[in-house]
């Protein structure tokens, strides 16, 4: 990380060695960072942390929905994430999805489909192992995540059963700050094709209603926009700021 004075400001750098050089990339599971303050944001102070990321680092990708980090050195990507506020009452929430959205959810909730939250981390982790969604490091990194943010209670996994009673779509919620970010969502085959991950958000969206909390969709990589737009979520810009230095 870059320190500004002791630990007044701070910038976290992901750090990935290739070859010879490091690099700063994003994980997976790291949505996206900031410049994090002891006092009152100053965004003035991000063009001069910008200036002093060390030169050794040879590739720089950083994911911010901070626009005040778009900087002309670098290049940038803009990408679409979306949230949805659940400090109003589940009715009122509901009302907003599209009429497709309900319709799904209603397929879903009339089948045998049931939701728990007792998921394990290993449960999870199993599940994007066998769906071929994690290969062995992001397995093990999601077990950590998984496991210490549930020992915190900060974090829920929250799993969908079919009707054999097995586990066939999942999703992690961390919670901080009066936000909830979905960091990992995973699902089968058989659960895509019912539209399960339709009735698992519904069903998070429903315990967590009436609390001051901003839900963040950013860890659903696979639904397409309609699923967002249709729960009457609201998008607001990733930026992906990507800068090479030769020697």
């Amino acid at each position: 990380a870059l320190v500004m004075g002791n630990y007044n400001a701070v910038l976290p750098l992901p750090l990935r060695k290739n070859m010879l050089f490091q690099n700063i990339a994003f994980p997976r599971f790291l949505i996206k960072t900031n410049i994090y303050q002891s006092k009152e944001f100053n965004k003035g102070i991000i063009p001069e942390f910008m200036k002093r990321i060390p030169f050794h680092f040879r590739n720089i990708s950083i994911k911010t929905s901070n626009e005040s980090f778009v900087n002309p050195d670098f290049k940038i990507l803009k990408n679409t994430s979306y949230k949805l506020d659940l400090i109003s009452s589940y009715k009122k929430i509901k009302e907003a999805y599209s009429d497709d959205f309900k319709r799904k959810i209603e397929i879903v909730n009339s089948g045998k489909t049931s939701y728990n939250i007792g998921i394990l981390p290993n449960g999870l982790v199993l599940l994007g192992e066998v769906t071929k969604n994690l290969h062995k490091k992001q397995a093990d990194n999601l077990r950590r995540l998984s496991a210490v943010s549930l020992r915190r209670k900060l974090g829920e996994i929250y799993g969908a059963f079919n009707s054999k009673n097995r586990l066939f779509a999942a999703a992690l919620f961390i919670s901080s700050h009066y936000k909830t970010y979905l960091v990992y969502a995973v699902q089968t085959k058989e659960a895509k094709r019912m539209n399960v991950m339709h009735g698992l958000i519904d069903h998070y969206i429903k315990t967590h209603s009436e609390k001051a909390l901003t839900l963040d969709l950013s860890g659903i990589s696979f639904e397409k926009e309609d699923f967002f737009t249709g729960l009457g979520a609201s998008g607001y810009p990733i930026y992906t700021m990507k800068k090479k230095r030769f020697l």
